[in-house]
């Protein structure tokens, strides 16, 4: 079951369309590597593996090993294509936290990924000289810790904010729009690595503005007209919110991995 919903959450989130900046089933927005069918290979390839993490439980060192086999297998369905890499590292995470001590309750689940990722800021950023990845290089600049500390303060954005927030929009909205308006409020909050890779800190302050404005859209019915002008504008930005999309597949997980 956590194998299909974790392959679930990868699907739902690359389907759900428009979304700004983002490969969906309309357009790849500002990937021009990468289109749907590049997300269904990837998933693909890393759906065996989540069993694999279930399975290590709240090892680290271990999760690790099995996530660079998991990475190796992404880039070897893709073609070198880096479509997952970040989801990659939370799933393996997450579902090792759920291997440790299950997911009916979600505070117990919260505290097990903090032991887990409990020194992962101070190995991965703070003791690194070099700066290999956009995480990286975004904690070098900004001294902001993007997903890793996300990870070693348990995703706080995702169990204490987003989550609650799509369960409400659910009831109210149903779910695909639910799903739209989580990615807006993850956009508008969140310290987007992948947007800074693209557009520094300016393009980062950009997007978090314009989300935060389609929230509190009137009228419902007029979001994905106004998602996809968003879409246009930043993809002519190149523009793109990959760690909140992310975030967002993690929150459809967690609250469908939490109602078993």
């Amino acid at each position: 079951m956590i194998t299909k919903l974790a392959y679930d959450a990868l699907i739902n989130e690359v389907e759900l369309t428009p979304k700004p900046g983002l490969v969906d089933r309309a357009n790849s927005g500002s990937h021009n590597d990468m289109d749907i069918d590049t997300f269904y290979l990837s998933a693909n390839a890393i759906k065996p593996f989540i069993e694999k993490f279930v399975e290590c439980g709240n090892c680290f060192n271990d999760l690790r090993e099995v996530g660079i086999e998991c990475e190796k297998e992404m880039f070897k369905a893709t073609n070198g294509v880096n479509t997952h890499k970040g989801m990659i590292f939370s799933l393996a995470v997450i579902c090792g936290a759920i291997g440790s001590v299950g997911a009916s309750c979600l505070e117990t689940l919260q505290e097990e990924i903090k032991y887990i990722c409990k020194d992962l800021v101070q190995k991965d950023l703070k003791n690194s000289k070099v700066a290999k990845t956009n995480g990286e290089v975004f904690y070098q600049k900004t001294n902001l810790a993007g997903i890793r500390g996300e990870a070693s303060n348990g995703y706080p954005i995702v169990f204490q904010q987003a989550l609650p927030f799509f369960i409400a929009k659910e009831e109210e909205h149903g779910e695909n729009i639910a799903l739209k308006m989580t990615l807006l409020f993850l956009m508008s909050k969140t310290d987007d690595s992948t947007l800074y890779a693209r557009g520094g800190l300016e393009g980062l302050s950009f997007v978090k503005s314009e989300a935060k404005k389609l929230l509190h859209v009137d009228d419902i019915s007029l979001l994905d007209n106004r998602l996809e002008k968003l879409d246009k504008i930043m993809t002519k930005k190149n523009l793109s919110a990959g760690g909140s999309a992310d975030l967002l597949g993690l929150t459809w997980f967690l609250a469908k991995v939490n109602m078993i």
